[in-house]
């Protein structure tokens, strides 16, 4: 484990949310924030890790805070500490909140008939429709989490793009972050004070996305690969406005 710097301005975290409200689930959201960057780099969760033998989102669930800091550190993110929040420390903090987001052209997704069951028992279509989409309840969750397209493939990196969105309305309004954190059983902290590190996090970080990748078919899923560049694997960063580009059109 890196020593814990006190200087926050320095310190890089991944911060991640679990699909379930359970310490088992897979991780649904991964972001990693750079302080010194000042940068906040989302991880898809379909990235594949051969350390792993599987994806990204799995490494919590199997080793805790050690294993996701592996994971990551494969693709050359090393993390100095690790904050995991249960789904319910999210969907709690957020059930109040009313908040409007661009939408470019419209959208339209399959959806499960609830936010944590699962597509193949039961679907409906959701829509948003330009030029802005207000969101408030389940439509936070579908804005967030919806990614099967009704017109073409989903993927990951659509919801990444929402999601950004999602994060640049909520900072800009009265919202308090502390509330995510309010109860400590729904928040896993390595080390203990590492939420400490976010304080800074406004709208002048940029909001980046990891690049360099391709689909690919492994073990039978669908999974994201890096892409090899001049005989070692790297990873690219894409400002918001290409991830816009390429998740909402």
């Amino acid at each position: 484990m890196v020593a814990w710097r006190r200087d926050l301005a320095d310190v890089r975290v991944a911060v991640a949310v679990l699909d379930r409200d359970g310490w088992q689930s897979e991780t649904d959201v991964l972001v990693v924030t750079d302080g010194s960057r000042r940068r906040l780099l989302w991880v898809p969760r379909d990235l594949w890790c051969d350390g792993l033998g599987d994806r990204v989102n799995t490494a919590f669930r199997r080793g805790g805070h050690e294993l996701l800091r592996t994971a990551l550190a494969e693709h050359g993110l090393a993390v100095d500490g690790c904050l995991v929040l249960r789904r319910s420390a999210v969907e709690e903090a957020l059930a109040d909140v009313v908040l409007t987001v661009p939408v470019p052209r419209r959208l339209e997704f399959w959806y499960p008939l609830t936010p944590t069951s699962r597509l193949e028992d039961g679907r409906k279509r959701v829509v948003f429709d330009p030029p802005a989409a207000e969101l408030r309840g389940e439509r936070v969750h579908q804005w967030l989490g919806a990614r099967s397209q009704v017109h073409g493939a989903g993927s990951d990196l659509f919801r990444i793009a929402r999601q950004q969105e999602f994060l640049r309305a909520l900072l800009a309004s009265p919202f308090d972050v502390a509330r995510v954190l309010a109860d400590p059983a729904r928040v896993s902290a390595m080390p203990a004070d590492v939420a400490a590190s976010l304080r800074g996090v406004d709208l002048g970080w940029s909001f980046e996305t990891l690049g360099g990748m391709a689909p690919a078919l492994i073990d039978g899923k669908q999974v994201l690969v890096m892409r090899a560049s001049r005989g070692r694997w790297w990873w690219g960063r894409q400002r918001v406005a290409g991830a816009l580009r390429r998740g909402l059109r």
